[in-house]
């Protein structure tokens, strides 16, 4: 018993240095999008917590964001963003993995009901956001704080793609199996945790510099776009691998 305790703490520990890795060096590859507001990109450093997640355990993809994406943050003059990083992180790979392992379960039900949520959700976001960006233009200034509201295309274009896709797994869903299904679950509910996050995190930092609390709310949910626009694209690709990874990985039995 000793042994094989022994070799998966070793297995995991190898996992974890992997993953965090991975985590570590997608920051350095931001992926520009054309858009006519701002300069957004995309990185790959939560898709790989996700990932880690789905296809081992989420104290493995939690500790690895942790690790890797809080190693950068202090190496590469975020220090100050250290804490929140380590918090975030880990929180997006505990939920995921939470969420995703109900699937596992034998008598387990189809969780079409929360999927069904959140693709109403994300639809009616993008929806609304297209309306203020048509209405009011694309930057928008907010009484009581500098920074402009930017509603980038991009924005609700993800939004209302990943709440479309959200809506085609509800539609096929008999022909998903329940894991699968918890899988997509476990990504968006992993990624709306790090959107509430990063608006407390902003919230509170703002209010410890002094900031009024109505000004501080709006100054942190101007910063949450392009969080969300990473959120969606980390839950496509990230579930897009687990798919056919999670394959082999039962057939390598690493677990």
């Amino acid at each position: 018993m000793k042994t094989r305790k022994n070799e998966f703490s070793t297995r995991t520990m190898v996992l974890i240095g992997l993953f965090a890795a991975l985590c570590y060096v997608a920051l350095f590859f931001k992926i520009p999008i054309p858009s006519p507001v701002g300069k957004p990109f995309l990185h790959m450093g939560n898709m790989f917590v996700i990932l880690a997640a789905l296809l081992f355990t989420g104290t493995i993809g939690g500790l690895s964001g942790s690790i890797g994406m809080g190693l950068f943050d202090l190496m590469n003059g975020y220090a100050s963003s250290v804490p929140k990083t380590i918090v975030l992180k880990f929180g997006i790979g505990v939920i995921v993995g939470a969420v995703a392992s109900k699937g596992n379960k034998e008598d387990v039900k189809s969780p079409i009901k929360w999927l069904t949520i959140a693709s109403f959700t994300l639809i009616v976001i993008g929806i609304a956001l297209l309306i203020v960006s048509v209405t009011r233009g694309n930057e928008i200034v907010v009484a009581g704080i500098q920074k402009k509201l930017v509603i980038n295309p991009v924005l609700y274009i993800f939004s209302l793609i990943l709440g479309l896709a959200l809506g085609i797994v509800c539609f096929l869903s008999k022909n998903l199996s329940v894991k699968i299904q918890y899988a997509v679950l476990g990504a968006v509910a992993g990624i709306a945790f790090n959107l509430v996050g990063e608006f407390l995190f902003g919230l509170v930092r703002l209010l410890f510099v002094g900031s009024a609390f109505i000004p501080a709310v709006l100054s942190s949910a101007v910063s949450l776009p392009a969080t969300l626009i990473n959120g969606s694209f980390s839950i496509f690709v990230a579930v897009a691998l687990y798919v056919p990874l999670s394959k082999s990985v039962l057939k390598s039995k690493i677990k």
